[in-house]
């Protein structure tokens, strides 16, 4: 047995010292710049491409096996400009002798410096490297044993250091052009198991839009075994980019998360991301599996903490917009709940507070190449009329006329497949509130409909349904709308300021039109519409008083005293209508009330805004409220007041010189149907006189 020891150790004595004398002699009898131009040679035949190698190349066999190359150049394909693909100033690569013949790759720290790699796209779509990676994959359908395939038990190596690298892409088919300048990567020892530190960082030029930015990144990299699994530790981000056509001329952003991939087990998790950008910071997690293939799915959360909208549109280059209450978009946050996959993206839980409203709810947009969009959404309390711009000021330029208005592109229309609901508890808009605003709006195949549509407001009730097509090339619009109970004075109040109208008013209305803006609108739209005021008034006329004061200047007489409320009130009022390409005609209004009996018919234009319209009024009684002193002697007569003028500046005249006629015309026939009243008895009188006589005699 101690024979047999004493031959192996013999041995292996005699196999080191081989080694060693390999490891001197052979650098000194083999120079391997004398192989520089089959090298060469090599890789013109098997690419088709120049090698060129000006710097020399230096060998080194124990204990690395090592190589040192210096400057050297790769030839570009045909029809790229580029004389060279690829070039570099110097390269280093040694591996660990002895753990090779165990299958284990211990490489020392891999450095590379002054690479410069052009990447390019003709107009046709071919690339500078497609000729490359078909040749590699001829090499790779080779079998394994011609291709001297195998699998390593273990790898390590010292570390990389890559400087001073650029990289440029140029792409003719799409007119992009972008550099990579001034990269740099360098890292720690990299052993399977083991942590080690990364840091990469360059400098990001772009042509069209021209823009610069520097990025970092740095980290603590954990690699599994077999290259099966990857954490990347404290790793941060950093972007500091500048260019006219970045928001605000620049952008800075700052990442900090842990990354955990297995892409044994198809899984991806980041616990703890940390993004800070534009004054806001977002804080959430990000978990996926099915990774690999075209399955994934991920799931996460977000929350974005108290911020200033006003501050981050101004951050984003835009100046904040003027609105009525200056105090609006100064706080805001939101959280979410979310998942997705390649086919959707949804929002299970959304909670967003903007100023003093909240919102929640959840969407979800399903097949990005034709998004179908979903929401339910919840609103406490909003006054959007806070968020509007304030009204021009006394004598500022007055806004385009009705009708410049550009009309909405109809492509985003026609795409758009949307259903979705909202409710808002407290809505104030132009003035007008609301309570329980509930609408349900579905868009598909150009058809956009918001029905139900419903509302509490001013004591009464709205429902509507409105429908806007746009799938042929004419935009149509259909409304259909009820108002039930609503006190029409304090709506008409908030709306336009000024109640002119009294009541409980009930309304029906169905109507269609064509195009989007409201001059269109105006100009087009035809339908009917029905409507009733009770126990109410119409302010801004009294037509008693106007007709007292119209027969005092016929009677010659001074004008009467007018004491009374500038009103007429009613008891009821109703009426219908029919519009036709914008011009509304009514002929049936009723008015009634204990003083007047009135009716009406004439015509308006909804979009010059004129009137045309004629009040039949009869006075029924001789109260003394509403100026019906006086007026006894033209009870029972009909008074035209015509109605003309603008809605703005509308213009009331009393026709009493023609109720004055037809009152006196009346009186004389009242005369003469009394005296042939008269006459008539005298004549039967005497004949019955006559009768009397005959009877006796």
């Amino acid at each position: 047995m101690g024979k047999l020891l004493k031959i192996i150790l013999s041995l292996a004595g005699l196999l080191v010292a081989l080694v060693v004398v390999a490891a001197i002699v052979l650098p000194l009898v083999v120079d391997p710049n004398d192989y520089k131009q089959e090298i060469m040679d090599t890789v013109q035949d098997k690419t088709g491409r120049t090698l060129e190698i000006d710097g020399d190349i230096s060998l080194s066999v124990f204990p690395w096996l090592g190589l040192d190359i210096g400057s050297t150049r790769l030839g570009n394909a045909a029809g790229f400009a580029d004389p060279y693909m690829a070039s570099m100033e110097s390269v280093q690569v040694r591996v660990r002798l002895l753990p090779l013949l165990k299958k284990q790759l211990e490489v020392d720290t891999v450095k590379l410096a002054g690479l410069q790699l052009s990447l390019a796209k003709d107009k046709s779509g071919k690339t500078n490297w497609d000729d490359l990676t078909s040749a590699q994959a001829a090499q790779q359908d080779k079998p394994e044993a011609e291709t001297g395939g195998g699998q390593l038990d273990h790898l390590a190596i010292g570390g990389i250091e890559i400087s001073d690298a650029k990289l440029a892409w140029d792409d003719r088919q799409g007119g992009a052009h972008y550099e990579i300048d001034d990269l740099s990567l360098v890292t720690a020892e990299i052993t399977e198991g083991k942590p080690f530190d990364l840091t990469l960082g360059f400098t990001l030029l772009a042509a069209d839009p021209p823009m610069t930015a520097r990025f970092g990144l740095a980290g603590e990299v954990n690699l599994g075994e077999g290259l099966k699994a990857v954490q990347v530790g404290n790793a941060t981000v950093t972007l500091d980019a500048r260019g006219d056509s970045l928001p605000g001329g620049k952008l800075n952003l700052s990442l900090r998360t842990d990354v955990a991939v297995d892409l044994e087990a198809q899984t991806l998790s980041l616990p703890a991301v940390v993004l800070e950008t534009l004054g806001l910071k977002i804080t959430g997690k990000v978990a996926g599996n099915g990774i690999g293939g075209d399955a994934a799915e991920f799931n996460g959360d977000l929350k974005v903490d108290a911020f200033a909208p006003r501050k981050v549109i101004e951050a984003l280059g835009q100046p904040a917009p003027v609105t009525t209450d200056s105090t609006v978009l100064g706080n805001a946050d939101a959280t979410l709940v979310w998942n997705a996959s390649a086919k959707h993206f949804a929002v299970t839980d959304l909670q967003l507070q903007l100023d003093d409203t909240r919102l929640n709810g959840l969407l979800r947009v399903d097949s990005f190449a034709a998004p179908a969009i979903g929401f339910t959404l919840a609103i406490d309390a909003i006054d959007l009329d806070r968020y509007l711009p304030p009204p021009p000021a006394e004598g500022a330029a007055s806004q385009p006329a009705a009708g410049t208005e550009a009309a909405p592109q109809l492509d985003g229309l026609r795409k758009l497949n949307l259903n979705g609901k909202l409710h808002i508890a407290k809505l104030k808009a132009a003035n007008l509130s609301y309570q329980d605003a509930e609408l349900q709006i579905k868009a598909k195949n150009g058809v956009v409909r918001m029905h139900p549509i419903g509302a509490r407001l001013y004591g009464g009730s709205y429902n509507g349904d409105i429908q806007l097509d746009v799938s042929g090339k004419t935009a149509r619009v259909s409304v259909n709308e009820k108002v039930n109970g609503v006190q029409a004075g304090p709506l008409l109040k908030d709306l336009v300021g000024d109640d002119k109208l009294l009541g409980t008013a009930n309304l029906t209305a169905q109507f269609t039109g064509t195009g989007l803006t409201p001059e269109e609108l105006r100009r087009s739209v035809s339908g009917n519409t029905a409507f009733s005021f009770t126990n109410g008034a119409v302010k801004g006329v009294n037509i008693a008083a106007l007709i007292r004061k119209a027969q005092a200047t016929l009677k010659g007489q001074p004008a009467p005293p007018d004491d009374q409320p500038n009103q007429t009130d009613f008891a009821e009022m109703s009426g219908t209508a029919v519009v036709t390409n914008g011009l509304l005609r009514n002929d049936d209004l009723s008015l009634q009330s204990p003083l007047l009996r009135i009716t009406g018919k004439g015509q308006t234009h909804l979009a010059e805004e004129t009137i045309d319209y004629t009040l039949i009024t009869k006075f029924v009684g001789t109260l003394e409220g509403q100026g019906g002193k006086g007026l006894g002697e033209l009870k029972g007569v009909e008074i035209p007041v015509h109605i003309g003028g603008t809605y703005s500046k509308p213009v009331y005249k009393p026709d009493l010189a023609a109720a004055v006629t037809e009152a006196a015309k009346a009186k004389v026939q009242e005369k003469v149907d009394e005296k042939i009243d008269e006459q008539k008895q005298k004549i039967e009188q005497k004949i019955g006189d006559k009768l009397l006589k005959g009877l006796f005699k």
